[in-house]
């Protein structure tokens, strides 16, 4: 055995040890086996480190990752696949915006660009394309109002918000804007076309109405044809009213020119057109009746005179249309019920209210200028400004006797 202080080898049954004098264990066969497995350590551990080794080598350390790896790829596609969805989606919208917007549906056009920034808000281009937009429909609007205060006649409240919008389109060049545009240039026509009508009303004479007719010559549109058409008929009305006048004078070389003049403006009026053959024939009716008239005067009987001269005329027809504009066009007809021709028939129509109240009265003359015993006549005028249902009636006569 061995000392366990010195570590010398002792003879087997020794109690001493022969070189330190130690007291020697004695060792079981138990504690031998432990030295020897002692002794065997290094081999068992050079196992166990092959088993390690063996380990590290094993297939299934470098799957793992790979499926990790192939876990986020997937995730990857799809965050880009959905990505790549939300653009398409964000992409037609804007030009279903743009095409919505181009064709003046203005609140189409501001739905689908706020549709398109829910999902992304930070584009710039849909945010500028929103505002633009939202101008647009503000501006179009705008001309919306205005031509409501158009339609009541609120042309001064009106007349602002054109030209304040009119400022604000100037600056614009975007096509987005045409349709707001377009109802710009539409309410300024509307509100010129107005103005004039407004003032036409209180012109009485063919020089003031001439200068409005030129005017209105550079608009267009359905609102300022109306108008050019009642300011022509006023025109040729107060033509053959002055013509008429001169007539009832006898100076038919004036009544000639009053009728060209009026035609000069109103080519196509066929009631000047057909006077003026009147005024001619009249002329020369007169010219050649007028000796006629001197010769017979003194064989006409008082009573007989009288009658044609203050009961001739009876009216036969009489009626008042109030049209679009608020003016009474007014018409009726007459027969000679005297025992002679008569010319130049005048009459003067008396207009009141529903309700009694005297609006005011006019003249009206008869055409042909001359009547044959028994033959018709026919009258037509205007009253302009009225704006309410009237009643007419003729309150005075006049004419000569052929």
């Amino acid at each position: 055995m061995y000392c366990h202080v010195c570590g010398t080898k002792n003879s087997s049954g020794q109690a001493q040890c022969q070189k330190c004098g130690t007291v020697l264990k004695q060792v079981s066969s138990t504690e031998d086996q432990i030295w020897k497995e002692q002794e065997g350590l290094s081999p068992r551990n050079v196992a166990a480190a092959g088993e390690v080794s063996k380990r590290k080598n094993s297939p299934f350390l470098w799957i793992i990752p790979l499926l990790l790896a192939a876990f986020m790829g997937a995730l990857l596609t799809y965050y880009y696949n959905q990505e790549s969805a939300v653009n398409a989606q964000v992409k037609t919208l804007h030009h279903e915006a743009e095409q919505a917007a181009l064709n003046g549906k203005y609140a189409e056009a501001i739905k689908l660009l706020d549709k398109a920034l829910g999902y992304r808000p930070n584009v710039e281009a849909l945010v500028q394309d929103r505002q633009i937009t939202a101008k647009a429909y503000n501006l179009f609007n705008q001309m919306d109002e205005a031509a409501d205060l158009l339609k009541t006649g609120k042309l001064s409240e009106a007349d602002k918000i054109i030209q304040t919008a009119a400022k604000t389109l100037n600056e614009r060049q975007e096509p987005v804007f045409a349709k707001a545009r377009a109802a710009l240039n539409n309410r300024k026509v509307t509100l010129a076309v107005l103005k004039v009508k407004k003032e036409i009303d209180q012109l009485t004479t063919v020089e003031a109405l001439a200068g409005k007719l030129k005017t209105i010559s550079g608009l267009s549109g359905k609102e300022a044809e109306a108008v050019r058409k009642q300011i022509i008929d006023k025109l040729a009305g107060i033509s053959y009213k002055q013509a008429e006048q001169q007539v009832k004078k006898r100076n038919f070389t004036a009544a000639l020119q009053t009728v060209d003049n009026g035609l000069s403006y109103a080519p196509d009026d066929q009631k000047l057109t057909k006077y003026r053959d009147e005024v001619l024939r009249e002329k020369k009716a007169f010219e050649k009746a007028e000796e006629e008239r001197i010769r017979l005067a003194e064989q006409q009987a008082a009573e007989e005179e009288l009658r044609n001269r203050t009961g001739a005329v009876y009216v036969t027809d009489l009626s008042a249309e109030l049209d679009e504009y608020g003016d009474l066009y007014i018409s009726g007809s007459i027969v000679n019920q005297g025992t002679r021709p008569i010319s130049s028939v005048a009459l003067i129509v008396n207009i009141n209210a529903s309700n009694g109240d005297y609006i005011g009265e006019t003249d009206a003359y008869v055409y042909p200028t001359i009547l044959d015993v028994g033959e018709e006549g026919y009258f037509e005028t205007y009253y302009y400004g009225v704006y309410e249902a009237t009643n007419v009636t003729v309150t005075n006569a006049s004419w000569y006797v052929e």
